[in-house]
């Protein structure tokens, strides 16, 4: 019988339809086995350590005390996996809370999806339990480095899967709520309704409410700044530079509007909103988000010849949109008091040293809030001061630190502004802390001004 030219042609088609689908499924089934492979996955790991004594303190995932004891044990964590067959899956890991009975630890471990080694909760668990020495059967312990781990408490579980987005925070103690986390596996489900961001390369994991409402948080983890150390990008999210074509001063944020800074750095031609410019979000003083300014308003009654007064408010052309590395810290309220001996934080671009050079990358350091009565013996301060360094001298805000911030963090880990860098003897010289205008004797002029 003979086929008909058309019907051959209807044949053909079809044929190589068919031939074309197989391929493409083919292809597709490789690319979605690839995808699924190469997937990022997390294991939440708990274990208790013995002879650690748990504090109060360590409930606090701002404090030192936290901070020390997460980073030394990340540090023989990623000893245990960068060393083991599991080395080029292997990706970070990050404590999540510390819980009494000696030290509880909770803690989130990331792989890769790719790899030779078969990626299970049993092989994670057995990989840590080999790197335990001096094992006692009858006490059921292990050493890990100096730490003395209890055996029976050791626990692995795969948590969030197939998540490629979301990474672990490289440095510091993540702010996260990990209640529900350490007593169930985090399903996606869980952690979408925690709302929970973990962000890589920062110092802090974020929750999104904080990253939209509240202030003096730092979701993520002063005049130039003496003896202090590189900041990393989110810990100090309100900070502000305060730049004619390069930094000039520091200034913070108190809302999406407003910045607050030093009446001394907008004298004369410097007191016009055109000329200056606002880098937000950054540690780096050469990049970052940029505001322009709509409004200077320095404080009436700023005198240059005392300093007194030492405060002015910025209003942005243009709203900021909160985010893990911009965020208001938050401002005293007028009766709030600042005890002499607290230790607190100034961060900022300035000199490294008086008439020294400017650093690229944020600054920050501890000093201490300094009696007014001490102060006072140095400087002809009015109630509208505050003195803060050390007597000893060597840590100090400095040129170009002026306008920014000297931040006191609260028993409930939330951050408030204490002080504005104004003035000083030089910077770090013994016995001339800086001096700082004081936000609670002038917090009445801002709310006025600002509505904040």
């Amino acid at each position: 019988m003979k086929t008909s030219k058309s019907l051959l042609i209807v044949i053909v088609v079809i044929f190589t339809l068919l031939i074309l689908t197989v391929v493409a499924a083919i292809i597709l089934g490789v690319l979605l086995t690839q995808a699924s492979t190469s997937s990022d996955r997390f294991f939440m790991g708990n274990f208790r350590i013995l002879n650690i004594a748990y504090n109060d303190a360590l409930s606090t995932t701002s404090s030192a005390e936290f901070s020390q004891l997460a980073n030394k044990i990340q540090t023989q964590i990623k000893n245990v996996y960068s060393n083991s067959k599991l080395s080029t899956q292997f990706d970070n890991v990050q404590v999540v809370n510390f819980r009494p009975g000696s030290v509880l630890v909770t803690l989130l471990l990331q792989f890769t999806g790719n790899g030779n080694t078969t990626l299970t909760a049993g092989t994670v668990k057995n990989i840590f339990q080999q790197n335990l020495t001096q094992v006692n059967a009858s006490s059921q312990s292990g050493s890990l480095n100096g730490f003395s781990i209890d055996l029976a408490t050791i626990q692995f579980t795969e948590t969030i899967t197939s998540n490629p987005s979301t990474t672990i925070a490289t440095d510091n103690p993540t702010t996260f709520s990990s209640t529900e986390m350490t007593t169930v596996p985090m399903t996606e489900t869980i952690a979408s309704n925690l709302s929970t961001i973990l962000v890589k390369g920062t110092s802090t994991v974020f929750s999104s409410t904080e990253m939209t409402t509240t202030c003096g948080s730092r979701p993520a983890f002063s005049s130039r700044i003496v003896g202090g150390t590189n900041s990393v990008i989110g810990e100090w999210p309100w900070q502000v530079s305060l730049q004619i074509r390069s930094h000039v001063c520091g200034a913070s944020i108190i809302s999406d509007r407003w910045l607050i800074s030093a009446a001394h750095c907008f004298q004369d031609s410097t007191n016009n909103p055109s000329i200056w410019r606002a880098l937000i979000g950054t540690i780096d003083v050469g990049s970052g988000t940029v505001r322009t300014i709509e409004t200077i308003i320095v404080h009436p009654q700023y005198r240059q010849t005392s300093n007194d007064y030492d405060i002015a408010v910025l209003k942005l052309s243009s709203p900021l949109n909160f985010a893990a590395n911009i965020q208001p810290i938050c401002l005293p309220s007028s009766d709030q008091v600042f005890q002499a001996g607290v230790s607190c934080i100034i961060t900022g671009w300035g000199t490294l040293s008086f008439e020294g050079s400017l650093p690229q990358i944020l600054q920050k350091a501890n000093v201490d809030i300094i009696a007014d009565s001490t102060c006072r013996s140095i400087y002809q301060i009015t109630e509208r001061m505050l003195c803060a360094g050390f007597l000893t001298g060597g840590v100090d805000s400095c040129q170009g630190d002026s306008g920014g911030p000297l931040a006191c963090m609260q028993p409930d880990g939330i951050w408030l502004l204490a002080g504005i860098v104004s003035f000083g003897f030089e910077c770090a010289r013994p016995n001339f802390p800086g001096v700082y205008a004081r936000v609670t004797a002038l917090r009445d002029w801002v709310q006025e001004q600002t509505g904040v």
